[in-house]
């Protein structure tokens, strides 16, 4: 009615918000000084225009208002404000966008000042588009430097899914307590004038006033990019440098397009979505995300999509089941042969898994009897392409394997609990008779290595020792992150695990002889739910043998980059070989054939990686298009502590062990894990080598069917994943009970 500014104004006091008093001076009103006597201190005279903050103009930044107004100057500034209609910036402004003079009706609000201690802005969320993130931006006094940049501000981004915030600025002016009262204050104001506002706020002696409330007019959220790292980041953990994401990016890429062609069988309707296939996966501030968004259009191509979506949920631990409402359109001749096409490529997964590990083995073995340190970069590029096209193009089964595994896992878990009544320990019991995978061969291999390193010569163990670097020597912690070193790049890594299994010569002995019982677990069932239970083996044993060749795949791109690093830095064009995974694969690729200095390059993205190391890993983003990375010059991350003594995850493998967490948040802090549970926010498949000396494990994130779940049921040592707010409940030193059957986690002792 008189312009947003008042209308909001008054929609919020009738809402009950503590908003100062304040009345209103209509565009055509007439007014005098007496009527302002009442005012004894200082008040904020703003413009409102009707046509301010709309959807297509939003004036902003056009019109005055004037703070800590006197009583006797009140109706000079409402003059003052009215004529803010005739400057040369707005006269300009509504010449661009068609505006006549008429048009514009001018109110005035006038409203008492707060005394304030401090004031700012909130947005709900991030203007540059980020929907998921509020911004706080803070200054001492009234407020009025916030958005006028004349005095130090305080920047706070709080993250709506994982309730984690940091803050940008010389000094922590707020406290959590007040950082907390207004993104609760905020949303609820978003109950009443919608999703995307600007909220100028208050405080004055510890109490929060809400001074008026604007939409962002830059922020539509109709079609939002959701980047979220469940399971993804089991494989890239913290931050993957800039190598290894476009490296991903391509893999991703190929493998979706891959197995999307085995559904369809149709090119005209897979090149409709090459986009999609094109951004499986994000990244932002250097992590790695899925583009959901883009895995559940690819998931609908799919026969009973509506049925497999939440099973696939489950066993990637995905948290948020919302799946946007799109519908894929396909012709009815091409989606009935989508039903025909799954069910054959389903049936024929396990023989397509074969035929796929014989290849594999075939083109790992060529690449090491052609690859030499020596040879011609050129060359050493199109062997990498040759790796690159012969297994890309039949990589894409491992994804439906995984999906073989994750259906059959799932009708294994339904059958159990509802015909048979069966609790969660009993079905990871079940599960876990599963022997022999291939996962499990590196641990063993080592296991026996370490202990059997005194029988044999210098001359044996050096021998035996290469021949687990050519067999297993791509696994290590991080194994997927190309900048990580590994047995095979680095030996030396292999001798001090070896040396740290030795320290403890009963334990070594002990699990020697574990590894060699060779014992299967075996619980009577009916012939369907064996069945189902064959089959679910199946899939799991073939989704760990396809992810130790994936790390040996990630070996060669890791050993042909490492090459052209010593390179690049014998000629100077970079400062030492591991600059090259501060580049991207086509950067690389493009320097073998114009040499190009990259050194300043380099030098930038390290000095942007320093601060996405600050900044918190969180779980989920939405952009409101595409997504961005962050740019601070400073981060301080807030520590979110939490009191609680019992948390509840999902039970992966049983019995009960009590012991000293050591919370582990990179390899570095991998040491001395000797009879420790071991407490992180994810694990990759390189966490078997830790495992195997552990009490337990508890992770923040996972799944029934992650790695670490899997390894540690062959270990028979206890896990529990998807454990909410774990690492800012735990800290090392702390000793807790886990419950690897029923998930329940207790802290009995706190570390002082």
């Amino acid at each position: 009615m008189y312009g947003s500014k008042a209308d909001n104004l008054i929609k919020l006091r009738d809402a009950s918000f503590n908003v100062p008093a304040f009345e209103i001076i209509e565009f055509d009103e007439e007014y005098d000084e007496k009527r302002f006597e009442s005012h004894s201190g200082s008040v904020a005279v703003r413009s409102c225009c009707n046509l301010e903050d709309g959807a297509d103009q939003s004036f902003a930044g056009q019109f005055s208002t004037y703070l800590n107004v006197k009583p006797d100057e009140i109706s000079g500034k409402i003059t003052a404000c009215r004529n803010s209609v005739n400057t040369d910036s707005v006269i300009a402004y509504m010449d661009k966008y068609g505006i006549k003079p008429e048009e514009l009706k001018m109110c005035v609000i006038v409203q008492d000042m707060v005394d304030a201690d401090k004031a700012g802005v909130i947005f709900t969320s991030n203007p540059q588009g980020l929907l998921n993130e509020s911004v706080i931006a803070c200054a001492k006094g009234l407020g009025e430097g916030v958005v006028s940049g004349s005095s130090d501000t305080t920047t706070y981004y709080y993250h709506q899914t994982d309730k984690l915030y940091y803050y940008e600025g010389k000094e922590d002016l707020l406290s959590n307590d007040e950082i907390e009262e207004l993104i609760k204050v905020s949303s609820e104001i978003k109950n009443v004038l919608g999703e995307y506002l600007d909220i100028e706020f208050a405080f004055s002696n510890g109490k929060l006033y809400i001074l008026q409330a604007r939409p962002i007019t830059t922020l539509k959220g109709t079609d939002p990019l959701i980047l979220d790292n469940s399971n993804i980041v089991e494989s890239y953990p913290g931050l993957s440098l800039p190598l290894t994401v476009s490296f991903v990016h391509m893999v991703y890429s190929g493998v979706f397009r891959g197995v999307s062609r085995r559904v369809l069988k149709n090119e005209k309707e897979l090149n409709k979505h090459t986009d999609v296939f094109n951004n499986m996966v994000g990244d932002a501030n250097g992590r790695m995300y899925y583009k959901i968004s883009n895995w559940y259009t690819v998931l609908k191509f799919l026969p009973f999509n509506k049925k497999i979506i939440p099973v696939w949920q489950e066993m990637l631990g995905v948290k948020n089941k919302s799946v946007s409402n799109k519908e894929v359109r396909l012709n009815p001749c091409v989606r009935f042969m989508t039903y025909v096409n799954s069910f054959y490529e389903l049936v024929s997964v396990p023989r397509h898994m074969k035929a796929l590990e014989r290849e594999f083995i075939r083109v790992n073995d060529h690449f090491y009897n052609t690859y030499d340190p020596d040879m011609d970069l050129k060359d050493l590029i199109a062997l990498y392409d040759e790796v690159r096209e012969k297994l890309l193009s039949i990589w894409d089964v491992t994804l439906l394997n995984d999906m073989y595994a994750f259906i059959y896992t799932g009708l294994v878990k339904s059958r159990l609990r509802k015909k048979c009544g069966r609790d969660d320990a009993y079905i990871n019991k079940y599960i876990s008779g599963i022997s022999d995978i291939e996962s499990m061969k590196p641990v063993k291999a080592l296991i026996e290595l370490a202990y059997k390193k005194d029988e044999l010569s210098d001359e044996e163990y050096d021998k035996c020792r290469l021949e687990y670097i050519r067999l297993y020597g791509d696994r290590n912690l991080e194994e997927l992150k190309l900048e990580r070193r590994t047995f095979r790049s680095t030996p030396s890594l292999l001798d001090e695990r070896i040396a740290e299994y030795r320290k403890d010569p009963e334990r070594l002995k002990k699990m020697y002889s574990d590894i060699n019982r060779n014992e299967q677990v075996r619980i009577k069932s009916d012939p369907l739910t064996r069945f189902l239970g064959k089959r679910c083996a199946v899939g799991i044993a073939g989704r760990e043998k396809s992810r130790l060749n994936r790390s040996r795949i990630y070996g060669i791109v890791r050993l042909i980059f490492d090459t052209m690093g010593e390179r690049f830095a014998k000629s100077g064009l970079i400062e030492k070989p591991g600059d090259i995974y501060y580049l991207t694969v086509e950067e690389a690729f493009s320097m073998a054939d114009t040499p190009k200095d990259m050194k300043s390059v380099v030098t930038d993205r390290k000095d942007a990686y320093s601060i996405y190391k600050r900044l918190p890993a969180y779980t989920r983003l939405i952009f409101e298009d595409k997504e961005f990375d962050k740019r601070h010059t400073s981060v301080n991350s807030y520590k979110k502590k939490n009191a609680e003594n019992v948390l509840q995850g999902v039970p992966c493998s049983g019995s009960i062990a009590e012991g000293e967490a050591l919370v582990i948040s990179s390899p570095d802090d991998a040491h001395d894990v000797k009879d420790k549970i071991l407490v992180t926010k994810m694990t990759d498949p390189g966490w078997v080598f830790l495992l195997a000396t552990a009490k337990g494990v508890i992770s923040e994130k996972g799944s029934l069917l992650s790695h670490t779940a899997i390894i540690s049921r062959e270990l028979n040592i206890p896990s529990v994943v998807g454990v909410e707010k774990l690492t800012d409940t735990i800290k090392t030193g702390d000793m807790i009970r886990m419950d690897g059957g029923s998930g329940r986690i207790e802290i009995i002792g706190r570390a002082l």
